[in-house]
């Protein structure tokens, strides 16, 4: 085929530009084959049939029998050796209908584009894979697509090809389904949790007036320990074990805990250099409860609880804002913050961006690459139940069992009555044998392996044994991580010179308290949005309100994911279902709010304009 010669080609490729990577293809591997059925054809690869060669659009005809297409599936073929197959697909599907094939050949495009496969291409929404760097592309392009107008995922495979060439094709199978089932338990997150970041986001920004707990930026400290290990500590199973390896190394890394493993490290005797903490509800409290932070600086998400942060026993908080980069499907790249997030940087300057996989050990990890760890070890991240245990004995979860247990409820009945409530399966473990795990664990594994790909300047180890395998990761016992970080020289503890609260100046009460007029600001928008509610609405008219309002459009998403897959409703009915989701929000919302308003008027401040007294 010649580009330059068919100008519906040349259309296409300046719409996909990427497709012009199979052309000129390699040399042929693979033939245009006629079946005996007049008018059909297959695909042969070395002079193996990949579909029926009598007659190939029966049986794909035969294989969707079965199949069920609903109107915002996000639908994959594997393999194209039955070009009747990706075209049969096609015809079944909506026009805007996102409708992906892939193939581990590359020549394929262009050998089938004559075939069908160039019409198909034609339609927006309709993209081709094929060969091991094209894969990378569509994952990306995957990444970038907006779940909330997906209802489900739907895999076609052409057997002749994944039995040619089954790795790839698990390989890609596994990755699309663990990338789609990520982006829906993300999704699902959104929904429980949004409000709830909305709203602890703003009590934190509106509480940066206050002297104590001193207040700073991670992006302050981006770099710090560049030339240091990190050591990240969580609370698996194996957590215990490694206490007595970690005490002999104390002085040769930055120990940096997760929440949930810090009483287990006090109890063993290590005060780590930092704790990072993500939960938005209250409960995060009793992994801090009983002990003192004097000497340990928080790393605290925007969205952690403010009646946490506001305990005296947390003298030294340093917020960073999750935020989530990715190329969009037209090729730029975008930045989406957790909500409440886009408020940060009016308030409190540049505050810095940590990725995230949706559990605090991924922060975490995270936050070690942005502070310059120039390796990073994980210790106690079993990503499984070891042992059939959930945590490692000394946590908060343990200790609140141990109250729990008498004759007839031993601790390990406890565990496994929690476990056989799990989504649970089997992986692969660090032993070489399998052991258990659960749906939301494989997703935290999944996270870190897709991460060890984007962080090849910075060395990764996993101290497990009987964990899961972290694949990217080198996986190895604790003695031999240990023998590692030995070799290094002493830090000397040089970097809490900057991370001691007391050697920041602790009068930060700001001369224009910009978390006040935030507060002013956004009361003054929930009080017109009520009086607005109560008026007649028109739906242009409020879908445009919600666009200028990035806080309250992520409150009601769920509302909005509901009509993106209802277009058919009548206007009045979206109407109704907005009034009511966005009625709900912003009551929600002036209840949070009110007892911070209330407090600041009872001191002098004035709240619902942008004057202020005191």
């Amino acid at each position: 085929m010649s580009l330059e010669r068919d100008e519906i080609s040349s259309e296409i490729f300046e719409r996909k530009p990427y497709l012009k990577i199979y052309f000129p293809s390699r040399p042929k591997l693979c033939d245009i084959i006629p079946a005996k059925t007049s008018g059909e054809f297959y695909v042969s690869y070395q002079g193996m049939s990949m579909a029926s060669p009598v007659s190939p659009k029966t049986q794909a005809a035969r294989l969707l029998t079965s199949e069920r297409f609903r109107p915002n599936d996000l639908v994959v073929l594997f393999g194209l050796g039955n070009p009747h197959l990706a075209l049969e697909i096609h015809q079944k599907l909506r026009s805007e209908q996102i409708f992906i094939c892939i193939d581990s050949e590359e020549e394929l495009v262009g050998g089938l584009w004559d075939y069908g496969l160039g019409s198909i291409l034609s339609v927006p929404g309709r993209h081709v894979f094929c060969g091991e760097r094209a894969l990378e592309l569509g994952m990306q392009y995957l990444e970038s697509l907006p779940v909330e107008r997906m209802q489900g995922l739907k895999v076609i495979q052409n057997s002749g090809d994944t039995k040619r060439n089954p790795e790839f094709f698990q390989n890609a199978k596994s990755r699309i389904q663990n990338l789609f089932s990520a982006k829906m338990s993300d999704l699902l997150t959104k929904f429980e949790f949004e409000r709830i970041w909305v709203k602890n986001s703003l009590w934190n920004l509106i509480d940066s007036h206050r002297q104590i707990p001193v207040r700073r930026n991670i992006s302050e400290f981006e770099g710090l320990l560049r030339g240091i290990p990190g050591v990240l500590v969580s609370a698996g199973p194996s957590l215990r074990e490694n206490l007595p390896y970690l005490l002999e190394i104390r002085d040769k890394a930055f120990f940096l805990s997760c929440d949930t493993s810090l009483k287990a490290l006090l109890k063993g005797g290590i005060v780590p250099d930092g704790v990072v903490t993500l939960d938005a509800q209250t409960n995060s409290f009793f992994h801090f409860m009983g002990e003192s932070l004097t000497d340990i600086p928080l790393f605290a998400d925007l969205v952690t609880s403010p009646l946490l942060l506001r305990e005296d026993q947390i003298p030294f908080v340093i917020h960073s804002v999750t935020a989530k980069f990715q190329v969009h499907a037209n090729g730029e790249m975008t930045r989406e913050v957790t909500a409440g997030g886009e408020f940060a940087n009016d308030v409190l300057g540049r505050v810095g961006d940590i990725q995230s996989g949706g559990s605090v050990a991924t922060t975490a990890f995270d936050l070690l690459r942005f502070l310059g760890c120039d390796c990073v070890h994980l210790v106690g991240q079993d990503l499984a139940y070891t042992g059939r245990e959930i945590h490692s004995t000394g946590t908060h979860h343990n200790e609140k069992w141990l109250t729990q247990i008498h004759r007839k409820k031993t601790l390990e009945f406890i565990n496994e009555s929690i476990i056989r409530k799990r989504d649970t399966r089997l992986v692969e473990s660090c032993g070489g044998g399998k052991v258990l795990t659960d749906y939301v664990l494989d997703l935290y594994r999944h996270w870190f392996e897709e991460s060890a790909k984007s962080v090849q300047e910075m060395r990764v180890y996993n101290w497990n044994t009987n964990g899961a395998k972290i694949n990217g990761f080198e996986n190895l016992p604790p003695e031999s991580g240990k023998m590692l970080l030995q070799k290094g020289e002493s830090h000397r503890f040089q970097f809490r010179q900057k991370l001691n609260p007391y050697k920041v100046d602790g009068s930060q009460a700001s001369p224009e308290p910009k978390g006040i007029f935030l507060l002013n600001k956004v009361w003054e928008e929930l009080e017109s949005i009520t009086k607005y509610l109560d008026s007649a609405v028109n739906l242009d008219e409020l879908e445009k309100k919600l666009s200028q309002s990035e806080y309250l459009k992520r409150m009601v998403r769920k509302t909005d994911v509901y009509l993106r897959r209802h277009p058919d409703l009548e206007d009045s009915k979206k109407i109704e279902l907005w009034k009511k989701g966005l009625g709900k929000e912003v009551h929600f919302l002036k209840r949070s709010l009110y007892p911070i308003k209330e407090a600041l008027e009872s001191k002098g401040w004035k709240i619902e304009s942008s004057s202020y007294s005191g």
